[in-house]
């Protein structure tokens, strides 16, 4: 059983910013509705409508959060659609966000995964906007569940929560694989979808090259001091995935790189 906080803590993801008043508002429903509330802002700067930037990093954090963090997740394109507003449980957290994808990743992780649909009404706001479900239908439910609802209670299960396309497992080669460029950070550095146990073990770390677009970057290095300033590099980041970086530059500036793009990683 997904266990609860006391007090409870929901950690929030959105693409929203904080130049508007959207993720103050979202907040005040939450300690309206659970007072005892404690809230994390995750992250607000999600690339607008980016919804497997948000899967990615959703992913990469949540694990560093107490078991019983009930994530409110909003990157809703299809806001005001039939797309449903979903609430789901793993062995140790809750998450509250649209059936768009965006608990693909974490779904893929969890031992335990149930589903559920949005429904009872007590989990909404009595008037909701048709363009601001965090506020009225995503905020509330999960205070609810913050506030010690049944889980149960919030609606009936889904059975086929939406999966993203884009996240895919790399392509692999004999001796090389292609990733994707799943996520740019403040310091343009671009985070990708490789992961250490998928290269051979036995090969020597200056022995790998990685080819992204016409730039060619060869040896994993440990940090980024290891190279000269302005030199490019690929490294094993703080979220565990394989990163390339330009040294006091900015990767994504200099390479024009985009969310989604695929790069080529070879070895002998």
């Amino acid at each position: 059983m997904t266990p609860r906080l006391e007090p409870p803590l929901v950690a929030l993801l959105t693409d929203m910013g904080l130049n508007d008043w959207y993720v103050g508002t979202m907040q005040g429903v939450i300690l309206s509705i659970c007072p005892k509330a404690r809230l994390v802002n995750l992250c607000h700067g999600v690339t607008s409508q980016q919804v497997e930037e948000a899967a990615f990093v959703l992913n990469v954090s949540h694990g560093y959060f107490p078991a019983g963090t009930i994530f409110l997740c909003v990157v809703d394109p299809e806001v005001g659609s039939q797309r449903e507003a979903i609430v789901a449980h793993s062995e140790k957290y809750y998450f509250v966000a649209p059936n768009n994808g965006l608990l693909s990743l974490v779904a893929m992780k969890s031992k335990e995964w149930e589903v559920r649909a949005v429904e009872n009404p007590a989990f909404k706001l009595v008037e909701q906007s048709q363009t601001f479900h965090g506020r009225d239908v995503f905020a509330p439910a999960a205070a609810r569940l913050a506030q010690g609802e049944p889980f149960e209670s919030v609606g009936g299960p889904v059975e086929n929560m939406r999966r993203l396309r884009l996240i895919e497992n790399v392509r692999v080669r004999e001796k090389g694989i292609a990733g994707r460029i799943m996520y740019i950070d403040t310091f343009g550095n671009l985070l990708t979808n490789v992961t250490p146990d998928l290269l051979p073990g036995e090969i020597r770390r200056d022995a790998f090259s990685l080819a992204f677009k016409s730039h060619v970057i060869r040896g994993i290095t440990p940090h980024y001091a290891a190279v000269p300033s302005n030199h490019p590099l690929m490294y094993w980041g703080s979220s565990g995935v394989l990163e390339i970086a330009i040294n006091r530059g900015s990767a994504a500036r200099k390479w024009d790189a985009r969310l989604g793009e695929w790069f080529d990683l070879e070895w002998p």
